[in-house]
Formats: C-alpha cells, structure tokens, sequence
C-alpha cells in the first residue's frame, strides 16, 4: 500500500508505507524532519497504547462480521470503533454503488457532517475520496486538505474546522471496490503511519464482512421470497380484504420500504374491491383501504410525496393488478426482481382467492379437498364414472406472454391425453384426468404428454414438471391417486431439474420415495463432512492437485485401497501418499471407524468445488 501526500503546492509525492515519515512530505527540511522528529519521540507507552487500540478494533470487527449483520450496520459499527482508535472526531465511510457507480456516503460520526448521508454521491476521481478508490491507495493530506486540487466542497458538510484528512480505500483480497474510510482531524499533523494501519486493516476487514453481510442479506430475501405465501395466515387465504391487508404490510417488509399500494382487479362483477396501503415511518406501521380512486391519490399524495417509487404487474402475463412500493432509497435492479417474484406469486394467491368467494374452480377444489366424498363428487360433476389416473402439471416459468402459453399448454395436454380426458388447468399449474380404461393406463401416454410440453418448452421457453400419478377404479379413490400424483410431481420437480421438463409417474418412483426421507437424514452429517473437506477443496485449488477425487473414490469404495487404486489406475503407494496427505490436511485419520457412505456423499459434493465432475467419479 502505497501512501501519497500532498504539499504546499498541491504537488503529490509516493513513498512505501514502511519508509520515515519525513518522506511523505514535500514541505521544508525542517518541518519534515520536525514531524519524524514527533514520531520518533512518541514513548513506548504512546506505541503500546495504539496497538492495543488496533488489537482491540479488529478482534471486535471479526466477532460484528461474524454475526452476519447488515452491510451499513457493520461500517457504522466500523465507523464508532475507528473513531475511538484514532481519537478522530470525523470518520465517514463511503460504500461503492455498482449500478450508479458512485461512491455514496452512507455513515458517518454524530457530528453535523451526518447531514450528508445519502445524499454525497461521488464518481471515481471526484474529490479526495473519489480519488483514493479511482487509485485504490491511501491518502494523507496533514495541512490545508481544502486547499488540495482533488478537494471538492459540499454544502451539506462543515469542512472549514478540519486541518487533516486520511483517506483509505476499502477493498476485498480481488481488489474489487467496496468504499472508502476517510478520516478528519482538526488538529494538522494528525495522521501517521499508525492511524493509517488502523485504517487500512479495518477497511480490508469491512470488505470481507461486507461481502459475507450481502451474501446472506440476499439469501435471507430469498428465502423470505420463497416462503412469502407460506407466510400468508389461514384468515388471509379465504377472504380477500384480509390477503391485501397482510399482503401489503409485508411487502413493505420485504422490500424495506415507506409505503405500498395494491391495487386489485376482481374477476366478480360488481365487485368492489378497496385500494389497500400499508405504511410505516417512526410512529410505527399503519394500514387503511379506500373505495374512492381520488382519495387513493390523495393519500399517495400525502405519504409519497418525494419518494422512489416501483411499480409491478400482479400475476403472470394479464394483469390482475398494480402493486406499488414507495422509498427513500432508490431501487435497484435486484429490487425489481424481488418485488416481480412477488408480485406474481401474489396475483396468484388473490386470484385464487376471489374465486374462492364466489365458488373455487374445480381444479383448486379437487387438487385441494381432503375429503374423499367431496372428491367424488366433483368427478361426477365432471362426468367422470370409470377408472381415471390423475396427472398433475406445474409450470414454473415462461418466457412468452402467459396468456398465449397457458392456453397453447392446455391445447397440448387435451391432445395428449386423449379425448375423453379433462383437463382443468388454474394458473400456474393443472389437473388432468385421464381416462383409464379396464383400470390400466395406456403406456404412451407418459410420452406423449412429457413430448407435447417438451415442444412448448422449445417454442415458449417453457419450464415444467409432471407428476403422473396412481389409476383409480372408485371415484372415491381419487383423491389417493391425487396424493400419489402429488408425490411423482415433486420427485420430477427436485431431480428432473436439468432439463427444461422433467416427468415422473408414481408406479416408476414410489419404491424410491423414502429415498427423500434418507437424505433428510444423511443431510446434517453431509454439510458437516463438506464443510470439513474445504482446506482439501482448497489444496486442489492452489496445487492442482486430484486429492478431492482421490478420496471420493476412496470413500465410495469403503476405504478399500485395493479397489481404489485398480479405479484411478495409480500404484498402491501413490495412493497412500496422497491418503496421508488427505490425513494431514484435514487433520484427521482414514480408517475403521471413518463413515465411508456419508464422507462419499461429502466428496462428490465437493469436488464440484475443487473443479471435478462428480457424475465421474
């Protein structure tokens, strides 16, 4: 790390950080030898008490980084625990923002600099801080940094008082930009060699946690995402008022924002449907619906005024709706994605719904019901009296106009299955019933359907999984043969995923279904072991090295060092090296009581990791 200091003259010198302080400046002789004269006189006392300070900082960033906290949590702890360090009475921090590609103050010390925050956008180069990222070095500027070329003033920033300035970028071990810590003194001559470890060490430090701070920020959102409708309480599954009520208090959880409104369409004539919004500021949250279009606006005018604001499309393809977020933080491209998967899942779940209230479709009734009498019921509504095999369809994207796909969907199935099938397809998924004639399915129809949605998928950009299930000969059987669809459904969903439709039939899966249950189980013990391989993983990595392989194999032949080394076509004392090897790196012994099926299991997941394919070992 290099560090640059400007002179009286604005001219701008380099020195190796590890060089006198004297050469960091351009100024007279005697000044420079003054200031190393500071430096070379501060007491053994004065140095043990800086680097317990700088002990003290970064063993309390590890244990903040550790907690997986939020991104601004953390520079603003960052922020607190420097400014202690260095006795700085004004320490900000500006994160990097990819998409607007700006530096953007984000935290600061409690001093009237806070003023600033979120509102000081910097583009590489601009102003000293913009000019430590553009560079990726330190800057020290120990007299007049208003006077400095690269010096930018900002209103809502009192600088005049500061006579000092470090500036350190923040950046991961890739040299990838995340910020920059800039530090301001009123006194001159107040930054050094020890203020600029301090500074440099915890920006490193805060780009690592800020990258481990994103990663499960993100995650968190998409789990939340996923589970959004899971989410969703009994009493707002069966009334509409009640699913837009909770719909629009958490929304605005997800996407961390002021106010948001939805707006949705009901299919039922004359229906009148509210305009919900949900809101939250200091006083706390607040949610209320409006019949009258003119005091909706009215409302987004008084909670609105001035904010970001997204809008979406509720439901896939046709619009059954507008849902709206309002912020003070811009919304970025990721936010967009957020609020489209929920916004679709949404549409959804209010359409099912309303159609609830005035009668649910008989595909919902029957995929749902869990009781027999209703369900044969509901094929005697359908005409359905002899034997029937129910298959299960769901669509999990589309890349055409849904509209168009669903129906051209429903098209390919009715032909498929046949003419005296039923085919009750509701939004993103469907029913069809089959018929089965002497209570046997006829054999091509797995083909035939698994081939009509391959061709869709290559035509509309389909992707799909089908789940045929159990043939039943009593109507009061169905809802069995449904259950039994329902399980080949979601066997296709989870190990049919390569391709863009994935098939699988009860009859063919069902001696295999526990198989979900063992993995369930085996499942704790397989992230323990992968996670304990990661030094290995890593060794490969670095040395080029089959260790990772070497040791799937081994497992996957219970330890036998024989069948192993016949299998990598390698002498027997080669194998043994790399085994002892393996022991030295995990810190462990290969042996007896090894767990040979779990650690195999380990292995292949690893060593998709260590650049291997596990499908070949």
């Amino acid at each position: 790390m290099c560090i640059r200091h400007t002179d009286a003259d604005g001219g701008v010198c380099r020195a190796q950080a590890m060089m006198p302080l004297a050469s960091y400046s351009h100024e007279t002789g005697q000044r420079s030898l003054h200031r190393s004269g500071k430096v070379s006189q501060l007491s053994s006392d004065r140095k043990d008490v800086l680097a317990e300070r700088r002990a003290a900082v970064l063993s309390q960033l590890v244990l903040l980084f550790a907690q997986g906290r939020d991104p601004v949590e953390l520079a603003e702890d960052a922020v607190q625990l420097v400014a202690r360090a260095t006795d700085t009475k004004a320490v900000f921090v500006y994160l990097w923002d990819e998409e607007d590609e700006r530096l953007v103050l984000r935290v600061a010390t409690k001093v009237p600099q806070q003023t600033g925050i979120d509102e000081i956008r910097l583009r590489l180069g601009e102003g000293i801080a913009g000019w430590a990222a553009m560079r990726q070095e330190s800057l020290i500027i120990n007299r007049a940094p208003a006077e400095d070329p690269r010096f930018i003033p900002f209103a809502s920033i009192e600088e005049d008082e500061f006579h000092s300035v470090l500036a350190a970028p923040i950046a991961d071990e890739s040299s990838n930009l995340r910020g920059v810590f800039a530090l301001y003194s009123t006194e001159e001559d107040a930054f050094g060699q020890d203020e600029l470890a301090i500074a440099v060490e915890v920006g490193r430090l805060l780009a690592t946690g800020l990258a481990r701070a994103e990663t499960v920020n993100d995650l968190n959102h998409q789990s939340a995402i996923a589970h959004f409708l899971l989410d969703f309480p009994t009493a707002a599954r069966t009334s509409l008022v009640p699913a837009l009520e909770f719909a629009a208090q958490r929304v605005l959880e997800l996407i961390d924002g002021q106010v948001c409104v939805l707006e949705y369409m009901s299919r039922r004539e004359n229906a009148a449907t509210p305009i919900m919004f949900a809101s939250r500021t200091d006083a706390g949250e607040r949610v209320w619906s409006t019949h009258s279009r003119p005091a909706a606006q009215s409302s987004i005018e008084q909670h609105c005024g001035g904010l970001e604001h997204m809008s979406v499309a509720l439901g896939v393809g046709a619009s059954r709706g507008i849902l709206t977020c309002y912020r003070t933080a811009r919304f970025r491209s990721r936010d967009v994605e957020r609020l489209s998967a929920l916004a679709m899942q949404l549409g959804v779940l209010l359409e099912a719904v309303d159609l609830n209230s005035v009668g649910s479709s008989l595909a919902t009734r029957l995929r749902f019901t869990q009781d027999d009498n209703e369900a044969a019921s509901i094929l005697g509504e359908l005409g359905l009296d002899g034997p029937v095999c129910p298959i299960l369809v769901r669509v999990h994207s589309v890349k055409s106009d849904w509209e168009t796909a669903s129906r051209a969907l429903k098209d390919a199935l009715s032909v498929a299955a046949g003419n005296r099938a039923v085919v009750l397809l509701h939004s993103t998924w469907g029913v069809v019933l089959a018929d089965a004639p002497g209570g046997r399915l006829a054999p091509e129809l797995s083909s035939q359907l698994f081939q009509a949605t391959q061709r869709l998928a290559e035509g509309a950009g389909l992707r799909a999984s089908i789940g045929v299930g159990s043939v039943t000969t009593a109507p009061d059987g169905i809802r069995q043969a449904i259950d039994n669809a329902r399980s080949a459904l979601e066997w296709a969903g989870v190990y049919g995923r390569t391709s863009p439709v994935s098939l699988a039939t009860y009859q063919e899966v069902r001696g295999m279904l526990p198989l979900s249950d063992v993995i369930r189980d085996l499942a704790p013990t397989v992230v323990s072991l992968v996670g304990m391989l990661e030094p290995l993983v890593q060794y490969d990595l670095k040395q080029g090295t089959q260790l990772v392989k070497t040791l799937a194999v081994l497992a996957a032949w219970g330890g036998s060092v024989q069948e192993t080394a016949t299998e990598l076509l390698i002498h027997r004392n080669t194998l043994r090296q790399r085994m002892q090897r393996i022991e030295h790196e995990l810190g462990v012994a290969l042996g007896s009581g090894t767990e040979w099926s779990a650690l195999a299991l380990a292995a292949r997941v690893a060593s998709v990791r260590a650049g291997g394919s596990p499908a070949s070992q």
